[in-house]
C-alpha cells in the first residue's frame, strides 16, 4: 500500500499509482470456455480418460469447495427491509422520547417524529450500502473464482467433460459409477443428472 501523493515507489523506483479498488474496477469479464473433445467410444476408454483427468481437477478440490460456500452465502443474503427498520427505529425512537421527551411540552411529540423519521433514514441507507457492497464483494470473488477455475478448465488436454462435471466429487461419482457398471456410459450418467 502507498500513501497518497507518493510519486515513485519506494521498493523498485517505478513510478507509482495507485490501484483501483475492486469496486472502482466494475466485475471481471467471465473466462469463455474452450471447445469440448469427443466422448470416448468405449466405456473402458471414458474411464481411462477420467483416471486421467481426475488429478488434473483435484488440483482444484479447495476452489470448488470455497466457491461454493461464497454461493451458499450469496443465496442467503436478503437486502434490508423498510419495515423492520421502519418498525425497530419506532420502538428505538418511541423509548428515547420517553425517556428525555415525556418532560417536555407537548408540541415535543414532533421530536418523536423527527427522531423516528431520522432513525429510520440513516439506520436503513447505512445498512442497504454495507448490504451492496458485502453482495459485489462476494459477486466479485464468485467471478473471480470461476474464471480461475474456467482458465484451469481451459488447459485441460482432449477434455471431454463439460465444467460442471469437473467437481472431484462428480468426478469420483462418475468414475466409481463406471468402474461398478452402475453407469453404462457418460451419455448415460449426463441424463440421468
Amino acid at each position: 500500500m502507498l500513501e497518497s501523493g507518493t510519486r515513485v515507489c519506494p521498493f523498485c523506483g517505478e513510478p507509482a499509482t495507485l490501484a483501483a479498488s475492486p469496486l472502482q474496477k466494475g466485475m471481471p469479464e467471465l473466462v469463455l470456455l474452450k471447445e469440448l473433445a469427443p466422448v470416448p467410444a468405449t466405456r473402458q476408454e471414458t474411464i481411462e480418460e477420467l483416471r486421467r483427468l481426475e488429478p488434473y481437477f483435484e488440483e482444484l478440490g479447495d476452489k470448488y469447495a470455497t466457491l461454493s460456500d461464497l454461493w451458499l452465502k450469496a443465496a442467503c443474503w436478503d437486502p434490508p427491509s423498510k419495515q423492520r427498520w421502519a418498525f425497530g427505529s419506532f420502538l428505538l425512537a418511541l423509548v428515547l422520547y420517553l425517556i428525555v421527551g415525556i418532560h417536555l411540552p407537548p408540541l415535543a411529540a414532533l421530536i418523536f417524529l423527527a427522531l423516528w423519521g431520522l432513525i429510520y433514514y440513516f439506520g436503513y441507507n447505512n445498512s442497504l450500502k454495507k448490504y451492496e457492497t458485502y453482495k459485489f464483494q462476494t459477486e466479485y470473488s464468485i467471478r473471480k473464482l470461476e474464471n480461475e477455475i474456467r482458465r484451469h478448465y481451459n488447459e485441460a488436454k482432449d477434455c471431454f467433460l463439460p465444467l460442471d462435471y469437473t467437481a472431484p466429487s462428480v468426478l469420483y461419482e462418475l468414475l466409481a459409477g463406471l468402474d461398478s457398471g452402475m453407469i453404462a456410459s457418460f451419455e448415460d450418467y449426463r441424463i440421468n443428472n
